[in-house]
């Protein structure tokens, strides 16, 4: 598996990408405002290298102009644009068969403008009202560990991601697990993200694992089957297995889910099989002790 960042709100176009040198040479260091909504109405633009010029210094420029996500929102036709072109790309997540046009660098900078509208409280209400985050979520299932696609599903992923950034809103997170969203982030635990412990930390998240036995076994049959993965790994990501400890912790403060993990207990994280790993991070050491003490509790 490609060594993907644990952190879904860090920029990795730089790591992940590789820029075809003639955007790369001509990114402008400084833009100002009106830079910025040119570039926005260049979006629309039928040329293919003057859009994918504006989309990506749009990118790189996208953290310095706490406009940009508006102008995105509300310039006519823009965001049903840019979903076009994501809709493009479903057709190769079954198989990586890409052209020579960028493809998935295209839409990869798509991903990170959306992330860009659900950072931004006001933006981020646009784009639940409309149910958007239906177009992300075929994205964020794809299963070949394709370094394009990989990087698609991270940034899929991520759109979700700025959604849950602290402080995170309530609201936000009972929509999501009321619409499916837990189900499909169970691929951000495989890569190692966070977006999936963020919706456990939070009362609603819990309540929701929670209130169903089929829910609970949901949660802890893929909990187990990743600690099992674990076990498979010649390096065994330390990242990923506080993640683990972290969400069985999160778990057990509910009394439902402490009992059925009474009844069904993740033997591995008792029996000494994950020791180097918990020797070497006080942090999940700090989580297991917790969830130990909170067994405990009647």
């Amino acid at each position: 598996m490609v060594n993907l960042p644990d952190s879904l709100y860090e920029d990795y176009t730089i790591s992940r990408v590789n820029l075809p040198s003639a955007l790369a040479s001509t990114v402008p260091p400084s833009p100002d405002i009106r830079m910025i909504i040119k570039w926005v109405d260049d979006l629309h633009n039928n040329i293919p290298s003057t859009f994918d010029f504006a989309l990506q210094n749009l990118t790189i420029h996208r953290k310095n102009f706490e406009i940009l996500p508006r102008l995105l929102w509300k310039s006519h036709f823009t965001v049903a644009m840019l979903l076009q072109e994501i809709l493009k790309i479903y057709p190769h997540t079954s198989r990586p068969v890409y052209s020579q046009n960028w493809m998935h660098l295209r839409v990869y900078n798509i991903l990170l403008l959306f992330q860009c509208i659900t950072h931004y409280p006001e933006t981020r209400n646009c784009f639940l009202k409309a149910d958007m985050q239906y177009y992300f979520y075929t994205l964020m299932d794809i299963n070949l560990a394709d370094t394009r696609l990989e990087c698609l599903r991270l940034g899929a992923l991520g759109v979700i991601a700025h959604m849950l950034s602290p402080p995170v809103d309530p609201a936000v997170v009972c929509y999501l697990v009321n619409t499916s969203c837990l189900q499909h982030c169970t691929k951000a635990i495989d890569i190692g993200s966070t977006e999936s412990k963020t919706i456990l930390s939070t009362g609603e998240g819990l309540q929701y694992c929670c209130v169903l036995p089929d829910r609970f076994f949901f949660i802890d049959g893929l909990l187990k089957r990743q600690l099992m993965y674990l076990t498979t790994m010649a390096r065994p990501c330390p990242s990923l297995f506080n993640l683990l400890v972290g969400c069985y912790t999160s778990l057990s403060y509910k009394p439902r889910a402490r009992r059925g993990l009474r009844r069904y207990l993740p033997d591995m994280l008792f029996n000494n099989t994950f020791a180097s790993l918990l020797a070497a991070d006080p942090a999940a050491e700090r989580n297991r002790r917790e969830l130990i003490k909170n067994l405990e509790m009647k």
